[in-house]
């Protein structure tokens, strides 16, 4: 699909705010440039990455959202740390919590890189493995500087269209 056609149907919603998401996009030949032209046609645009691959190249004008894998996500270990360095104020750090252990690695890992200090933090219950209480209780009681976070398209479209 042309930049055109894309350009077309983004202002056939009349949204301001555009989401980048969806299976990895940075995996996406020309993503860089699709970005620079939904902001240079005015669009607040964020991009929600998996963090393993390299976000230097991204646009400063998006806000950048960064999924660190939890042990138990199936996808551990695959964060690239340098993303950190790439980071700036408007970086958003997410973590799925599938358990305690999840809880308390990525605990562990803000205080290691000082993400609360620097960025916003969100703690997102994983849908079906930990209620959204059972999430709530555990920051409050550990006085965690994160956001509870809600996968809300989880709450949508789940569980008619998974994997649409």
């Amino acid at each position: 699909m042309s930049f055109e056609k894309i350009l077309e149907i983004v202002k056939g919603y009349g949204a301001e705010y555009i989401c980048i998401t969806g299976g990895e996009p940075l995996l996406q030949k020309d993503i860089h440039k699709l970005i620079h032209i939904l902001c240079d046609a005015g669009y607040k645009v964020s991009l929600e990455t998996s963090g393993s691959k390299s976000i230097k190249e991204v646009d400063p004008r998006v806000k950048v959202i960064l999924d660190v894998k939890t042990p138990n996500s199936g996808a551990a270990n695959s964060f690239l740390l340098e993303n950190i360095d790439f980071s700036s104020e408007t970086t958003e750090y997410k973590f799925v919590i599938c358990d305690q252990e999840d809880l308390d690695w990525s605990e562990n890992f803000c205080r290691q890189h000082d993400l609360s200090k620097k960025f916003t933090v969100l703690f997102s219950p994983s849908h079906g493995q930990v209620t959204e209480q059972w999430l709530a209780e555990r920051i409050l009681q550990k006085k965690l500087k994160v956001r509870l976070h809600l996968q809300q398209h989880k709450y949508i479209w789940l569980p008619t269209t998974r994997g649409v």
